[in-house]
This record gives C-alpha cells, structure tokens and sequence, in this order.
C-alpha cells in the first residue's frame, strides 16, 4: 500500500511540525519549501522523513538553532562569504543561493560560501531554484566533521557523502539538474532500505575484505563502508573519491568550515558552496537556452535499447514524477509515513496520516 498526500498538504504538515519545533513561521515555509521538493520529485529519502531522522532531534537538542542569524564575513562583490550561526541549513542555503542569483545577475556570476551550518537537505533544490531565474547553478555541500566513508584503500573513514548539484534552464519539458552524492548512494537508501527490511543491490557497501555486502545494517554496524562512485578502484572508484575531495576543498576549505573529520566526528560545522552563472554574460539567455534545449531533446528523442523505456536525462524523471505528485498527490513508502506520524504525535502535532489517504 502506498500514502498519498496533497502537496500542499505535505508542506503545511512540515512547516507545521518546524513552527512546534521552534522556527518562526517565514523559516518553517522556506524548510518546507526544500523538503517537500524531493518528495514530490520520488526521493523521499531526501525529503520530509529528515524531520524525524535529522532535523526535528537536532532542534531539540540545540545542535541546530533557530535563532541563529548569518552573517557575512567577506563581500567582494561577485564573490560573498557568509557565516550561517548554527541556523537550519535548508534556511541558510536557500538564503544563500538567491543571494548568489543577484550576484549573478549584477556581474554575471556569484559565488556564495557558508560555513557554520547544518544539514541543507536535497543539493537539487538550490540549484532548480537557480534554473528556475534563467540562470546555470552549482550547489555542494560537505557533511562537516562526520567521517561517512573511508578514502579508497583506507580503513578510517574520513569524509561525508559530499554531494554535488548542477542545473541548467532550458524551455522544454524538464531543465537538466543533476543531484548526486560522490559515494555510490547516500546514507538515506542504507537507512531506508534497513527500515523496509530489504537487502541493498551489490556495489554499494564493501565489507573490510573487499567484498559485497548486501545488509544495510552492517554500515550503521560497522561492518562494511560506503563505496565510492564508481564502485571499485578498477571500475572508476576513483573519479568518486576525487570528487568527494573537491567538494571537501569548495565547501569546507574555502569557506573556513570544517574539512573531514577535523573537530571529531560530528555534522557540525557544515560548509555550503554556491555559484551561479548568467547565460547572458556569455553567449545570450536565448542562444544558450536554445542550444542547450536542442541537446536534451535529442537525448530524449534518441533510440532506446531493447527492453528499456525512453531514454531520458538528469532531471526528466524527476519533473514528470513531480507533474504526477501535483495531479494524484505525494506518494509516501510506510516507513516514511510511520516516522512524521510518530514526530508530529512527539511535538503534539496531528498525525501525517489524518492528511491524505492510501491508495
């Protein structure tokens, strides 16, 4: 059985359970805002089910805050610096990147560094957002002190799942947006897979001998790590872990945040790094829109192989699952449902469950 709620069902129902939590309204909407755009888009491990696992326990207990104010530390005009106070990072990143879309706007590029922030959920929304004004995007984050994977080779891990984000406007069916993280999968599919009671594919966690391990638990164990994109060293394991050291480096060494495991390791202190390009600086809105509509069309229109669907690029599945979310409502897996339920009944909140139905 599969939970589906109304969109904007789904965002009162978050905003709400932040506003009991202790945000002020205008911060609630704008995590909300973050949240639900995964949900609607098919990821729910990125989405609202992160009130129960990260955000709501990390009001609570002070680690984020919601009085937090950002600060900017260095403003050089294209270029900004800003100190983010511990507040929620889905606020302090959606902050971020507009302000780095008016830099853009202004000298045709911005660039937005945050330190001292938390958790800013899906890469993917800053950069839509970013798409959305006509305008290229590029969003990282690192996970601050929290050792998440080992470097390959190593039997320590050492750095976060350190995702990367890329979208491009276009004025076709879907802009191309591209939100992955540089280890094979995300921590969020270890932890949604254990809670369903389901067995990972082969290639994501590799036991201390190198092998596959298909038991989700084992990583929260300790007994088997995260692999970086790609896999093994001999399949492109390296190009994953080169990617999640640059994002270390954008993210956390350039904006003065924590880089790795360097203060203990925790998720605090967690570094964003944001920029945004203008079309219009270089070759026009329209030319570039134009050509880069022309190359997605083509991707989509090219030849399937036998036995697979149509053919579709970073971004499509996610924009018709978003056009299927906003006709028939959100669909939601148990665990996931189980979970708000449970956080909205903690925080004296009506349960997700009165909100929409199953189907």
């Amino acid at each position: 059985m599969t939970f589906r709620v109304p969109v904007a069902d789904l965002h009162a129902f978050a905003a709400g359970c932040l506003r009991a939590a202790g945000l002020d309204e205008w911060q609630a909407n704008r995590a909300a805002d973050v949240l639900t755009y995964s949900d609607v888009r098919g990821c729910t491990t990125h989405g609202t089910f992160t009130l129960s696992s990260i955000y709501l326990p990390r009001l609570r207990d002070g680690r984020i805050r919601p009085d937090g104010v950002t600060s900017v530390v260095r403003d050089t005009g294209p270029c900004v610096l800003v100190d983010a106070g511990r507040r929620l990072g889905l606020v302090a990143g959606t902050e971020a990147v507009d302000l780095a879309v008016a830099r853009a706007r202004r000298f045709g590029i911005g660039a937005v560094g945050v330190r001292d922030s938390t958790h800013f959920g899906s890469a993917g929304f800053y950069t839509t957002r970013a798409a959305q004004a006509g305008l290229l995007g590029v969003a990282t984050t690192n996970c601050g002190a929290q050792a998440i994977a080992p470097p390959i080779g190593g039997s320590r891990r050492l750095l976060g799942t350190n995702p990367v984000s890329a979208a491009v406007p276009t004025a076709g069916e879907a802009p191309f947006v591209l939100d992955m993280s540089t280890t094979t999968v995300a921590t969020g599919k270890l932890r949604a897979a254990q809670l369903s009671g389901k067995d990972i594919p082969a290639g994501w966690l590799q036991d201390s001998g190198g092998g596959d391990c298909l038991d989700p638990g084992a990583y929260y164990r300790g007994e088997a790590d995260l692999t970086w994109l790609g896999g093994r060293l001999e399949t492109g394991a390296a190009k994953g872990f080169g990617l999640g050291i640059l994002v270390e480096m954008l993210a956390g060494a350039l904006t003065g945040g924590s880089v790795g495991p360097s203060a203990g390791d925790s998720d605090d202190d967690i570094g964003h790094f944001f920029l945004v390009i203008d079309p219009q600086a270089f070759v026009g809105s329209k030319e570039f829109t134009s050509a880069a509509d022309a190359l997605l069309e083509t991707i989509a229109d090219s030849p399937a192989q036998p036995g697979w669907g149509p053919v579709q690029y970073p971004g499509l599945p996610e924009a018709r699952a978003y056009a299927e979310s906003a006709a028939g409502g959100v669909a939601l897996p148990d665990h996931v449902l189980t979970a708000l339920d449970q956080a909205a009944t903690d925080l004296g909140q009506p349960p997700l469950s009165e909100w929409g139905v199953r189907a």
